[in-house]
């Protein structure tokens, strides 16, 4: 999370993300490489942690999925009806984090 904090405000800070080089593309896609790092890290953990543990884990990840499913569905619909929303992927990203969080916090309780 640190290497992405990191590479995340490089390229907002050098990238020139609103500017015309074609290589912003390549600067915007740069804090995507330390993020695969948190998968990997994620999908370890799956591997390490008790059958109990890792099922709670998934049912978190299973709402954060279907919140993030269903927030990008609403916004596809929206957008097709001509609401512009700003932020939209970002909106699906907070909501999908925002429900495996909220999921496993649940699961954890019963």
């Amino acid at each position: 999370m640190v290497g992405y904090g990191v590479v995340l405000a490089i390229v907002m800070i050098w990238g020139g993300l609103d500017g015309t080089s074609p290589w912003r593309f390549v600067w915007a896609a740069m804090p995507v490489l330390p993020a695969l790092w948190v998968l990997r890290a994620v999908v370890r953990h799956l591997g390490r942690i008790d059958d109990y543990q890792r099922q709670l884990v998934l049912q978190g990840l299973s709402v954060g999925f279907g919140t993030a499913m269903i927030t990008s569905i609403t916004a596809g619909f929206a957008m097709i009806a001509g609401l512009t929303w700003i932020g939209t992927p970002w909106v699906i990203y907070g909501a999908g984090m925002a429900g495996w969080v909220i999921g496993q916090a649940i699961a954890s309780r019963r």
